[in-house]
């Protein structure tokens, strides 16, 4: 993976590769290309077609051979100069394994998981290249299907929305997916030569235009950038003569390639099958009677070589680019009323709406709950799970409405009787897919809070905005921090104040963590400290915690009251969360033998910390309850999945 110089050697080490001839620079780089065993399988089954839940499913034939696609591409790119090794779908399952390459190829790879692509998805981030020639499927290798079965993989069950066409990956692409369309005697070609592959493509070639024809009818993948995103079309579907979706398609709309940078690494995604058009002429293991020959009905042979030459030139080199992931919702309720119904039960009723914002999709569950002043739910709440808010006022094809919002109204239940007092409207969304079930799947990552007032004998209520810490004011940094925390029912001051200065115990942090993943501390987990035992205030906590790795002993001892230190709290935070990342910078007081390095690296590259102007960290300072609640909220929005 491309590295960030931080000493002497390193930056020697640039300045030879740098001088290198373009040649022996592509053999000093690590390409992956991976061969999927569960994406030939899958290429190779019949499934019936059928109705599943009312959807119709489309009988599964016998698609060419995957492998073949693959080992072309792996052919190709050796012929080419570069150092080309064969991954594996075990590989794709350890981040630390993908971040020995410079670049990883995905030719025609339906199947993965869902921590594989995470994994990907992590691997692009931290500055990685990859090329996804005809797209990552959402496929799920655990939901292979079965002999005879139906096949509902192109079903949306349980990704739910084309907004979220990819899963986890979809962020790294920077667009939403569009449609599955059908053309017949197609000319995929460049606009222009603004961007740096089409530039070295066309001058290599010695021509202005390239151009790939296609004189039968084939598949391709449409899909739309996001607004402002850094998604940029190299290719377009520029002619055809038909296709089966006049309504949607035009000519020279839409890409048929994209140039696109996500955090430190970039990414050339191709919309059409390019392999098809390249001719290897190679003895080796072809598979089903095939050879490497380009479709008889392809013609831009040498055109498509070049191209995917200059792409993967591009994704490999050195550059300061950084697209900054800005996961940003806000969130708001108004119309809020509560009152007896005649029917004798208490309504609470309001509308509620969320926006995206930034430039990550989200999707999850929006929740409202009632709370009394012990925290205990009142009545049966309300949710709703929202497949897919898109990160711009982009539409829906079908019924043209915006999907970056989501607005609602709705209506609580709750007791007639209900008790004169004052309560917690707490309206949060629950981000993660709708199947994920674990914790660190699925968190709250933003709230809104008002206080509901019954007066006694009162058939109505009064509704108003939550008070908040009177020691916060809004020029604080931390400020918004704070208050989502607070909404969240994360943090929770004195007497009105938070003492944002304030020291934090280990104890308060790991509290804090299992309220922010939403674990509930367990009277049966068991803590073996030398300082702490049974029925000690504060012992499920840190026992609970203990279990999820979110506290650690030190010497025999919790030191429940001792000072949370920064390097603790990066453990802590990983753990708890279960993020990963690495970074190729180290902070000059965090050696590779510090115990919680990797902790600290990960944080760095989430962007959850950026240490201290002096390339420090500080890892055995203490941290400020302020701190920490900026640390908690970085977090929960740094890697929602």
């Amino acid at each position: 993976m491309k590295k960030l110089c931080v000493s002497f050697f390193l930056l020697c080490t640039f300045i030879v590769i740098a001088s290198l001839s373009p040649t022996e620079a592509k053999a000093a780089q690590k390409i992956g290309v991976v061969f999927s065993e569960s994406s030939e399988k899958y290429a190779n089954t019949t499934h019936p077609g059928g109705t599943y839940k009312g959807q119709a499913v489309s009988p599964k034939v016998d698609y060419s051979s995957t492998y073949n696609k693959e080992l072309k591409a792996f052919l190709l790119y050796q012929q080419q100069g570069f150092h080309v090794e064969k991954i594996y779908e075990k590989d794709l399952n350890n981040l630390e394994n993908l971040s020995q390459y410079d670049a990883i190829v995905f030719a025609y790879t339906v199947m993965m998981n869902h921590q594989q692509r995470e994994n990907v998805k992590m691997y692009i981030r931290n500055g990685g290249g990859a090329i996804f020639a005809f797209q990552t499927a959402r496929n799920e290798s655990a939901k292979f299907p079965k002999s005879g079965q139906m096949d509902f993989s192109p079903l949306i069950y349980d990704v739910n929305s084309w907004v979220m066409e990819w899963d986890n990956l979809t962020e790294v692409f920077h667009s939403r997916f569009i449609d599955d369309i059908m053309l017949g005697n197609s000319t995929i070609s460049n606009l222009n030569t603004i961007h740096p592959i089409i530039q070295n493509t066309t001058k290599e070639l010695g021509k202005s235009k390239l151009s790939l024809t296609k004189t039968d009818t084939d598949w391709v993948e449409v899909i739309k950038p996001w607004q402002g995103g850094s998604a940029t079309p190299i290719l377009y579907f520029s002619d055809y003569s038909s296709t089966d979706k006049p309504k949607t398609m035009k000519k020279n709309e839409f890409g048929a390639a994209h140039a696109i940078e996500y955090g430190k690494g970039r990414v050339v995604q191709i919309g059409f099958k390019i392999y098809d058009y390249i001719d290897i002429d190679t003895k080796a293991e072809w598979q089903d009677n095939e050879n490497g020959d380009a479709y008889s009905t392809t013609h831009g042979d040498k055109d498509a070589q070049v191209f995917m030459k200059h792409a993967l030139n591009w994704v490999t080199e050195n550059h300061n680019g950084f697209v900054p992931r800005r996961y940003n919702l806000s969130l708001y309720s108004d119309s809020v009323q509560g009152y007896v119904a005649p029917s004798g039960k208490f309504v609470f009723y309001s509308t509620v709406t969320i926006k995206n914002n930034g430039n990550v999709p989200a999707r999850g569950t929006l929740q409202v709950e009632i709370l009394d002043a012990n925290d205990k739910v009142v009545g049966k709440g309300h949710e709703r799970y929202i497949p897919g808010l898109a990160v711009d006022a982009t539409t829906n094809n079908a019924d043209q409405k915006d999907i970056s919002t989501h607005t609602e109204k709705y209506q609580i239940f709750m007791p007639g009787n209900l008790a004169a007092g004052t309560y917690t409207i707490r309206t949060s969304f629950i981000e993660g897919r709708d199947d994920r079930k674990n914790a660190d799947e699925k968190y709250a990552t933003i709230a809104e809070i008002k206080t509901l007032t019954r007066a006694k004998g009162s058939n109505k209520a009064t509704i108003a905005a939550a008070p908040f810490f009177q020691d916060v004011a809004k020029s604080n940094g931390a400020y918004y921090d704070i208050k989502n925390l607070q909404a969240l029912g994360i943090v929770k001051g004195s007497n009105g104040k938070f003492n944002p200065q304030g020291t934090l115990t280990r104890l308060q942090a790991t509290e804090m963590i299992l309220r922010a993943l939403n674990i509930p501390a367990s009277s049966s987990a068991a803590l073996n400290a030398q300082d702490s035992k049974a029925g000690d205030y504060g012992y499920a906590v840190l026992a609970t915690g203990a279990r999820y790795g979110i506290i650690a002993l030190e010497d025999g001892k919790i030191n429940a009251h001792h000072p949370m230190t920064r390097a603790a709290m990066a453990r802590a935070l990983i753990n708890g969360f279960k993020l990963q990342g690495i970074a190729e910078i180290t902070f000059s007081d965090v050696p590779n033998s510090h115990a919680y390095f990797k902790e600290i690296q990960a944080l760095y590259a989430l962007g959850i910390t950026t240490g201290y102007a002096d390339h420090t960290f500080k890892p055995n300072a203490t941290v400020t309850r302020q701190n920490f609640a900026q640390f908690i909220n970085r977090t929960l929005h740094a890697n929602s999945k």
